[in-house]
């Protein structure tokens, strides 16, 4: 049955949460918009005071969320739901109940404290880096250790340990025993492509230094990012120290961020397209369930397969430079005259270790994933102090990688996420890959993707994904929607395999 279906009285019951969490949305929009603020265009003399906004909102949302009407309402809401047997208004209110029971666990000055201390802690850590300086940072990595501690705490069940409950924050249902496993099988695989490409590696093409005028990056990358399927009519672009995606209010208002450089246009237009496909998936959520779990992802591993498709699997391909490489050499004509979209691909394709995450080719990256899952891991179970985080990073560069950092910008210090105590966050990054390269296995049996994409025809594959990734939100769990998309479990051979038939066909080894 559909929502047709549904009576006036359970209509009612219905409209009241729907109207309960438009309340608490609102919040979170506010808030939202001031955390983009502050990220792009707001003064460093604002941090303190925007601390306290950020801190006084998250209390308020913390304590809408905990009110015993909507607790009231989710059981009325319940009845309905079931009254109606609609599957996607009980998947609906399902997810606001698993919300809520969350919320109940945290008091309201841990939010308050949590929000407060994000937003000082993102300062700090930008100054440290700037100035080289763990030292400056390590007090308030420290105290965001103490506090996603503290919430672990207040959400574990007996049998949780305190890293699951962070993991199941980013990846319902995902335990640090999995994503071992997942490393295990993942990891050598990696390895082994490594060792044969570089081996034979080639040097970077003398056209790849440019220089490349920020600006006409800025334009061609937007180019590119509406052509996928990026709608700027519900975003925008703007610049930033560290990319990223936010959604004050999604469908209606999806917003990314890039950095440039003028010695290497890839960081920008890969970081855009990367950006651009977090926000078409939430631009692909349903209008009509805003400011609902439905209007949501159902998890940072699913958000992250969408960034990793448009980037990797379509975005580093022959067949795209088939069809943006005219496009491009409108823009930087001279440097570009005599390269063809074969020199673009096997150019942009590089399989070496770097310093960088955001920089790593599209092998090498998971290395810096199973790298920080272990990280974090030991930083939670004490055996790993903070003060000892640095040494312990360059070990496992030097492990994992082959490299050392010279400092701590390029070590320790390059990702924004524990300044804002997202731990449990960087699994999600290669399970992103992991559903990716099934999304792309299953596409590719119904689509000639390459044809599609050499021709500049990318609306089919993106509706694809809006009919069986999108669309959804949170109606289902990851490895559930995964299984209704494609058919099948998760397979880390998969993501191996495909990696390893693309660097053949690149790389000719």
């Amino acid at each position: 049955m559909t929502t047709e279906n549904v009576t006036e009285t359970e209509h009612e019951a219905i409209t009241e949460l729907r109207e309960h969490l438009r309340k608490i949305a609102l919040i979170s929009h506010a808030s939202t918009v001031l955390s983009w603020d502050q990220e792009t265009h707001m003064p460093s003399s604002g941090g303190g005071v925007r601390a306290e906004a950020l801190g006084e909102l998250a209390g308020i949302a913390h304590e809408r969320s905990q009110q015993p009407a909507l607790g009231e309402s989710i059981e009325r809401a319940e009845e309905a739901a079931f009254a109606a047997g609609d599957e996607t208004l009980q998947a609906m209110v399902r997810e606001v109940r698993h919300d809520y029971e969350r919320s109940l666990r945290i008091p309201v000055e841990h939010a308050t404290e949590s929000a407060e201390v994000n937003s000082k802690s993102i300062m700090a850590w930008q100054a440290a880096r700037e100035q080289d300086d763990f030292s400056a940072f390590e007090p308030m990595l420290s105290r965001q250790i103490e506090l996603q501690k503290a919430e672990a705490e207040y959400l574990r069940d007996d049998e949780d340990c305190l890293y699951d409950v962070l993991m199941n924050k980013y990846e319902r249902g995902m335990t640090s025993a999995n994503f071992s496993e997942i490393c295990r099988q993942v990891v050598p695989g990696l390895k082994g492509i490594i060792d044969r490409v570089v081996a034979r590696a080639l040097p970077e093409p003398e056209f790849f230094r440019g220089p490349w005028d920020k600006n006409k990056q800025l334009e061609f990358s937007k180019e590119v990012a509406t052509q996928l399927g990026y709608d700027l009519d519900k975003g925008g672009l703007d610049l930033t120290s560290h990319p990223f995606c936010t959604s004050p209010v999604a469908p209606f208002d999806v917003r990314i961020t890039t950095r440039v450089y003028e010695d290497n246009f890839t960081s920008n237009l890969y970081g855009v397209i990367h950006e651009a496909g977090h926000a078409m998936y939430e631009q692909g959520f349903e209008e009509k369930w805003v400011h609902t779990p439905l209007c949501d992802a159902i998890s940072l591993g699913i958000h992250e397969s969408q960034s990793r498709f448009w980037e990797n699997d379509i975005g580093r391909t022959e067949a795209f430079w088939v069809h943006f490489l005219p496009l491009m050499k409108k823009y930087f004509p001279r440097i570009l005259e005599d390269v063809s979209a074969n020199d673009m691909a096997l150019a942009v394709n590089p399989v070496k270790p770097s310093l960088i995450r955001v920089d790593a080719d599209e092998v090498t990256y998971g290395l810096h994933i199973a790298l920080r899952f272990e990280v974090e891991q030991a930083l939670f179970s004490g055996d790993l102090q903070v003060s000892d985080l640095p040494s312990a990073w360059n070990e496992k560069m030097e492990s994992y990688l082959g490299l050392t950092p010279p400092n701590f910008k390029d070590g320790v210090l390059q990702d924004i996420h524990w300044s804002f105590g997202a731990f449990g966050y960087f699994p999600t990054y290669l399970l992103g890959s992991l559903y990716s390269a099934q999304f792309h296995q299953a596409i590719s049996e119904e689509i000639d993707i390459d044809q599609e994409v050499a021709a500049g025809r990318f609306g089919e594959i993106l509706d694809w994904l809006r009919e069986r990734i999108h669309k959804p939100g949170r109606q289902f769990m990851p490895l559930d929607l995964l299984e209704r998309a494609v058919g099948k479990g998760l397979d880390p051979a998969i993501f191996v395999d495909h990696l390893d038939r693309k660097v053949q066909s690149i790389h000719g080894v």
